[in-house]
């Protein structure tokens, strides 16, 4: 461990603003005003380039590519839950109107811990969590920001928890990281409507029944992020609540995208319109019913309009019940036409798709390029550029343990009376190769504890480095959701990989495999094959001089 250097008060003829601008460092020349952490088990390294584990950590810094920046090595002798924090100098009070913290962050790998923001006050000593990430965020630099508005002198703490063996996180921070803003996090100029029953209300960590309700923010996932939430009373069946954006221009924006959150035995509806200037509504997105216990995404196109509009939340309560809270958060517009439902090539990002996270599985779906860092696994391009340059998803197998589950779930769709086609290529080549499979799950399978669901298709063992597609038909009577799960083989050299993915009302032409094959299941295939055309033809040789004999007689 590096040596710790004790923190001196601010001094009072420090102005604010200067304090909080020493916070800024680019960490070219060492940490600045900032310090390590005396109770971690690990310490902030400095470093330019890539680390040193693969698919894992970035391959520079964020400005340069060639400048430094901190980061964790989460190999050996590193163990999961070691942590490591980087400590600001005293800051005074935020002030009126607070400061805005920002810096930048890199979570990329199959095991990534948590990277988290914290305040500490020194009279009394405590500590609170502002902002935290956990997991695989990409292969890419974010932007993390935080209001701060805590009118008693404090730090700023950066700690960050190691996952698993391939978890690198980096930061970076720059010298405009620190200044005074007015709040990031605020209502958005979004406004309760006058005509409905309830009101929404900008909540921050868990509801006050365990058993509804989400347990923090979709922005932060801290229990100090805000979102918007409508509670379940014993109000009357029907009873409504919304809230509408502001006024924007026609012809302004194509799709609407937010996360949402309905967890509960007794949740009603949540209804997304597109409100003209005269109040004239169309419905573009509706969900009820419990969806689980985590945030769910929803994405709508907007219908072209020659006059302002505005975009209404509304949520419908099914009371009276205590289970049926709602919620939803970050709201987002884009000139970008919306992805049709479950569709992604994986090219800019995971659109609809995520992994599960918590407790459930053990490794993250990683989005990469380019040819496997593992020899003689995965595929070397994606399949729908088909070049280095085009992305994919893919499972690490290089990391974790036989048996490791890995979880990719879909967005949630509506039961449709011809069923629904999932078709998608996937990539299963190396010698260790575990197993893939997809189900279908609902909310009531999943309220009984299970994660998986149905099963619907399944693919084991090595199926040499190319492309293959699969397609599988789903007929549901409720609302439900995909799910890809990878299983890891025994040792590494088994990466699988998924891309282009596609989602289409209607059956498929084709069905999918019944029970998984063996590992050499394409040879033994077409040896079967050419042995019953052998056996056909000698019994129509033998037919054929049987009945010419016949015929001679």
């Amino acid at each position: 461990m590096s040596e710790k250097r004790r923190n001196v008060a601010p001094n009072k003829s420090t102005s604010p603003s200067s304090a909080l601008s020493a916070c800024g460092c680019s960490f070219e020349d060492g940490l600045c005003v900032w310090v390590q952490g005396a109770e971690d088990e690990l310490d902030w390294l400095s470093r330019t380039g890539p680390t040193e584990t693969p698919n894992t950590g970035p391959t520079g810094d964020h400005s340069t590519s060639r400048g430094k920046y901190l980061y964790i090595e989460s190999s050996a002798p590193t163990v999961k839950g070691d942590k490591a924090q980087l400590k600001s100098l005293l800051l005074p009070p935020a002030g009126g109107k607070g400061y805005c913290f920002t810096f930048w962050y890199h979570m990329f790998g199959a095991t990534v811990g948590s990277l988290k923001m914290l305040l500490q006050t020194a009279d009394p000593l405590k500590r609170t969590l502002v902002w935290q990430k956990s997991g695989n965020q990409g292969d890419e630099w974010r932007l993390a920001r935080s209001h701060v508005t805590l009118q008693e002198v404090h730090q700023v703490i950066l700690e960050a928890t190691v996952g698993g063996e391939a978890g690198d996180i980096a930061m970076m921070t720059s010298p405009s990281s620190v200044d005074h803003v007015l709040p990031l996090e605020g209502s958005c100029d979004w406004q309760q409507q006058s005509d409905d029953d309830s009101d929404w209300v900008r909540e921050t960590g868990s509801t006050h029944n365990p058993h509804t309700g989400p347990d923090s923010d979709h922005t932060t996932n801290t229990p100090t992020g805000h979102y918007y939430f409508l509670s379940s009373t014993d109000d009357l069946q029907g009873q409504t609540a919304k809230m509408s954006s502001p006024l924007y221009p026609a012809g302004k924006w194509v799709c609407v995208q937010l996360w949402y959150h309905m967890y509960g035995r007794g949740v009603g509806m949540l209804n997304v319109y597109q409100q003209s200037e005269e109040g004239k509504e169309a419905l573009i997105f509706s969900q009820s019913g419990d969806q689980g216990r985590l945030w769910r995404f929803a994405q709508a196109s907007l219908l072209p309009r020659v006059q302002p509009y505005r975009i209404v939340v509304e949520g419908v309560k099914s009371g009276p019940t205590q289970e049926g809270d709602l919620a939803f958060d970050d709201v987002h517009l884009t000139d970008a036409q919306c992805p049709p439902p479950g569709h992604c090539d994986f090219e800019i990002n995971m659109c609809s798709w995520s992994n599960l996270g918590g407790d459930v599985d053990q490794e993250d779906w990683l989005r990469g390029r380019g040819a496997s860092t593992n020899p003689s696994t995965g595929p070397s391009v994606d399949h729908t550029t088909n070049s280095t340059h085009g992305y994919y998803l893919y499972v690490d197998n290089s990391v974790g343990e036989w048996g490791d589950n890995s979880f990719l779930i879909s967005e949630v769709f509506q039961p449709a009376t011809r069923g629904h086609c999932l078709t998608f290529w996937y990539h299963m080549y190396g010698s260790h190769i575990g197993t893939l499979r997809v189900y279908t799950n609902d909310r009531t399978m999943h309220s009984g504890g299970n994660e998986e669901g149905m099963l619907k298709w399944i693919e084991t063992g090595n199926k040499r480095d190319r492309w293959k597609e699969a397609s599988v038909t789903v007929k549901h009577h409720e609302a439900f959701w995909f799910v890809f799960v990878y299983q890891r083989g025994m040792n590494p050299g088994g990466d699988v990989a998924l891309d282009d993915i596609s989602v289409r009302p209607g059956g498929c032409y084709s069905e999918p495999p019944i029970s998984p094959p063996d590992d050499d299941n394409d040879m033994m295939s077409a040896g079967l094959a050419v042995g019953l055309t052998l056996l056909a033809g000698v019994i129509i040789s033998i037919f054929l001089v049987v009945l010419n004999k016949n015929r001679r007689v």
